[in-house]
Parts: structure tokens; sequence; C-alpha cells
């Protein structure tokens, strides 16, 4: 982040994928400004759902390392 602040995530290959896609469009040109990230089984609390909104313009780098399990 342009902040200086790092987060990580565990996505499936698709989700990775949908996210590069998603930040492709919008550097071209087109899509939303901000792209929400399902936090899945890191899930805390008593919530039915939570989400991570990563804001383009706030992005400055992402890293994808993929393993095997």
């Amino acid at each position: 982040m342009t902040t200086g602040l790092e987060k990580e995530f565990d996505l499936s290959m698709k989700e990775v994928n949908d996210f590069i896609s998603w930040y492709e469009g919008k550097q071209a040109g087109s899509g939303s400004a901000s792209y929400a990230i399902n936090k899945h089984d890191n899930n805390k609390g008593p919530f039915s759902s939570r989400k991570d909104y990563m804001l383009f313009d706030r992005i400055l780098t992402f890293e994808v390392s993929e393993y095997t399990k």
C-alpha cells in the first residue's frame, strides 16, 4: 500500500486471477475503484462474512506466492 501497510491473504488461484483482472482493468481505465477480498476462514467473530476492500489508487505493489497442499 502507498502508506507502507502490508496485507496478506490466503486466496484460491481463481481469486488471485480475479484480483489481477480487476487491477489490470482499472489500470486500463475501467472498473470500480475498490476490490473486496473475502477473508474466508480468517473470519473471526460473530460475523457471517468479512471482506477487506483494496483501493486501486493505494496499491503500490502486490506479490503472489503459489504453493501446493
